[in-house]
């Protein structure tokens, strides 16, 4: 029995992706009621050392259809779309597409995502 009466809340179901980072923030999705086959607003952040570098993944991320702006902080691309969903097909293959863009430029670091409830 829970403490003051309450029962305990169900294990809320999400899709699995993989990756503990991906799965938590699928899990808050999937705590806000999110329909995974439903496009939404989805962002996603890379820093790197230099606005060369920015510039350059800025091209690809753009060529492959996301809105891409420069991060104001620091050198980096903040890319984002509202066109697919954000599910446990499409978070690894987009993981892998900003870490590899990540990968090619010195200092490089993906820095996650967000999703639109």
């Amino acid at each position: 029995m829970a403490l003051f009466g309450r029962k305990p809340r169900p294990e809320v179901e999400y899709p699995r992706t993989g990756s503990p980072f991906d799965d938590e923030t699928m899990k808050q999705l999937a705590v806000q009621g999110v329909d995974f086959d439903m496009p939404r607003d989805w962002v996603h952040y890379i820093y790197c050392d230099t606005v060369e570098d920015a510039d350059s993944i800025a091209l690809v991320a753009g060529a492959a259809g996301w809105t891409v702006r420069h991060a104001a902080a620091s050198p980096g691309i903040i890319a984002s779309r509202d066109d697919m969903p954000v599910n446990g097909q499409t978070v690894p293959e987009v993981r892998g597409f900003f870490e590899g863009l990540a990968s090619r430029v010195k200092g490089g670091e993906y820095d996650g995502w967000e999703a639109a409830v």
